[in-house]
């Protein structure tokens, strides 16, 4: 034991600090590493060398296994998940093992490997059966393996081999399966397939990107600007350098769409990874990256951790998606964190967005971004124009229209097609009994119900659960039940029947969970037959829907009177997204936002300006009131079984630290919008400083106490930079 080194480890478990092991041999940081931990064998993470250990020799563990020769993440790549772990003050050894595909992070090999079966004795003296005319199969399966130097299982079935021949070999010794290492297939010259003219502001925008040194580049562009053709042409320029590129995009849905464009311009290994693939695509699209051999990653928020050797650019695509930010767990924002690992690399990264979000426009207004433009739209259309439609008090649905039926009907009547968003799911949001007044609630959330006509049954929109749809009223048993509001599936039933005859395509969570789901119900507003699409937000990110004119989103009152100070930001977003998505082909898009409350100042100035220009309005108010951007807000949350057990706890925690943290203000506990949720009854203590530096003071002194003194029975966690309060 004299002689042995001691490493601090990071193991996956909710615990901020790392463990130390010992090892007879030298070994870097960065490998894997097999230790006994808690009764149990896990995998950890060398972190570096204990300088100074804490644990007696004698109590020292020794690690029972070294799995990597080399270090699985570049030093700038390692850096970053340092930088994470301490900025959103969450578990180290968590944080490594959420940039692994889960192979790895069980302890599946880093580079990709086959096996391959190869003859025992490969010479020309490895005869053929001797019983060679009644094995003539073995006889010429042994043909090829000498010719070929070894077969994989998909070469054997490709050649006609069954496994019952393979077998007889092995049995005989002639052959075996050897396990290689796969070599990345290198594109030293990827062909760019260039057939769009570019406009005067695209070649602007291309040649204003350095691709050395580290820049982070803020492109605004409106929608259909071309921002895509500008990612594609910066990349080519990437790749002929003989470097990688990165792209994330902040829906899986966006994923295959993107995906295609890409290995349609470009002759080269393109890879995508999010998490609808399987353990085995993502292990092997990540080893594909890691070795060089991917030219192109197109990925989900969690792709920002993939290892790229020779990476050259990174694009964050529709960067003001929520979607970038973890909700839980790991509560990291990939955008960010893209920022950051293009400064550990030197290297460009480009956040682009028809809707930026506000942090991002201030970071340009203050010079820390560089701010590119698009203004005018790629193909020379022009771009859509607003109308706000008040919807009678007396109304109670949000359809039907008269004006809003006679103009969708205009629209088909041309051969056109029309998009309807309402960020409602399922059949109706509410189930009533008009007799005694009782209303479907979820026992264990503090919420309604939500009715879901397909499945015939209610269902929680926050916590999953599902129950049958009552024939009679449970309080009084009358059969007097009466679904309320509309979501996309009464929307839908009502366009079938008031437009029959054209296709009604609806696209929300429950009817496209899978990749080709998506792609099916798409597949309509591809082709020019008129058409009626009807979503959720899923219509208004990135698509591209040439022959859509009218947009129509309804009830846009909630975003602009909801208490979350972002709600205005989100809900403006959302507004542009959508209207962006008609009118981008040459004929004109409309479109039109049904309101209850149709004079807001907000509603008219957005409609009213460009974007960039009402964004720096709402950052007029966000600087009157101290808000992020002007400050740095992080949420301690908190959860127990009992009502008032969570609160309590986070007021013992804000009385203990409150005399450390003059610089950061420590707002509650309150209770979040929805208390319980789940069976957990919710709590929640906000953090605000003017500076990042004082955030982590009063965090961490929070972190340590709660690290004390929450029982068990309460689950507690950092959200740095939430991106919503509910």
């Amino acid at each position: 034991m004299s002689n042995s080194y001691i490493y601090n480890i990071a193991v996956p478990a909710p615990l901020a600090s790392t463990f130390e092991y010992s090892s007879d041999r030298l070994l870097e940081h960065g490998l894997r590493v097999e230790v006994a931990f808690a009764g149990r064998q896990v995998i950890g993470m060398i972190i570096g060398r204990s300088e100074n250990p804490h644990t007696p020799r004698e109590k020292l563990k020794a690690i029972t296994a070294v799995l990597d020769s080399d270090p699985v993440f570049s030093p700038a790549l390692f850096d970053l998940l340092i930088w994470a772990a301490n900025y959103y003050l969450h578990p180290i050894g968590e944080v490594f093992a959420a940039a692994l595909p889960t192979k790895v992070r069980q302890g599946g090999a880093l580079v990709a490997e086959t096996k391959r079966l190869k003859l025992n004795f490969p010479g020309p003296d490895n005869s053929a059966p001797s019983n060679e005319r009644q094995a003539p199969k073995q006889a010429a399966l042994i043909d090829h393996l000498r010719k070929s130097g070894g077969l994989d299982r998909p070469q054997l079935a490709a050649l006609g081999f069954s496994s019952a021949v393979v077998r007889a070999l092995i049995q005989k010794k002639r052959a075996d399966w050897h396990t290689e290492r796969l070599q990345p297939v290198l594109t030293t010259s990827p062909t760019f397939r260039e057939t769009v003219a570019l406009t005067q502001e695209q070649s602007m925008v291309i040649d204003s990107v350095k691709l050395s040194g580290n820049n982070t580049y803020l492109l605004y562009g409106i929608t259909g600007s071309g921002k895509t053709e500008v990612y594609l042409q910066l990349i080519n320029r990437v790749l002929l350098a003989g470097r990688q590129a990165l792209i994330l995009v902040p829906e899986i849905a966006l994923t295959p769409q993107t995906l295609s464009r890409f290995q349609t311009r470009f002759d080269c290994s393109v890879v995508a990874l999010h998490s609808g693939l399987t353990d085995v695509e993502r292990s092997s699209h990540w080893q594909a990256a890691r070795s060089g051999g991917a030219s192109i990653v197109i990925g989900t928020r969690s792709a920002i951790f993939t290892p790229l050797p020779k990476l050259g650019i990174i694009i964050v695509d529709e960067e003001h998606d929520a979607s970038y930010k973890q909700q839980d767990g790991f509560h990291y924002s990939a955008r960010d964190l893209a920022t950051v690992r293009a400064a550990n690399e030197s290297i460009p990264v480009v956040l682009g967005s028809a809707t930026p979000s506000l942090e991002s426009i201030q970071n340009a207004t203050t010079g820390k971004y560089l701010l590119l433009q698009l203004h005018q739209r790629a193909n020379g259309a022009q771009r859509e124009s607003y109308r706000i439609l008040p919807v009678p008090a007396n109304q109670t649905e949000p359809f039907p229209d008269p004006t809003l039926f006679a103009e969708i009907q205009t629209t088909l009547d041309r051969g056109e097609q029309v998009l309807i968003m309402r960020n409602r799911r399922g059949y109706a949001p509410v189930l009533f009994c008009t007799h005694c007044r009782w209303i479907a609630e979820c026992s264990a959330c503090d919420a309604r119900l939500t009715v879901h006509r397909h499945q015939k049954g209610l269902r929680c929109h926050h916590c999953g659960a599902q129950h049958p749809l009552p024939r009679v009223c449970p309080s009084c048993q009358q059969v007097s039940l009466m679904p309320v509001g509309e979501g996309t599936q009464r929307l839908e039933a009502s366009f079938q029947a008031a437009f029959k005859g054209y296709p009604i395509v609806r696209v929300d969570s429950d009817n496209t969970r899978g990749r080709l789901n998506l792609d099916q119900a798409l597949s309509s507003l591809r082709s020019d037959a008129p058409c009626i699409l009807i979503g959720t937000q899923l219509i208004a990110k990135g698509h591209h829907f040439p022959y859509v004119t009218l947009a129509i989103v309804l009830d846009v009152d909630q975003g602009f009177l909801s208490a979350d100070f972002k709600a205005i930001e989100k809900t403006s977003q959302l507004i542009v997204q959508t209207g962006g998505r008609s009118g981008r082909a040459h004929l004109p898009g409309k479109v039109y936002l049904s309101s209850r409350t149709p004079n807001l100042p907000g509603l008219k100035a957005l409609i009213e300006s460009d974007y960039l220009s009402y964004a720096g309005g709402l950052l007029a108010e966000r600087a009157r009131y101290d808000l992020p951007p002007f400050s740095h807000q992080a949420l301690i949350r908190a959860d127990a079984r009992q009502p008032l057990v969570a609160h309590k706890l986070l007021e013992q925690a804000q009385r203990s630290v409150m005399g450390s943290t003059e610089a950061a203000e420590l707002l509650g506990p309150v209770s979040p919008n929805m208390e319980r949720r789940a069976g957990w009854h919710r709590a929640q203590l906000l953090v605000s400083a003017k500076t990042r530096q004082a955030r982590f003071k009063a965090l961490k002194a929070l972190q340590q106490l709660l690290g004390q003194k929450a029982p068990r029975s309460i689950r507690w966690s950092i959200d740095v930079d939430p991106a919503d309060f509910f």
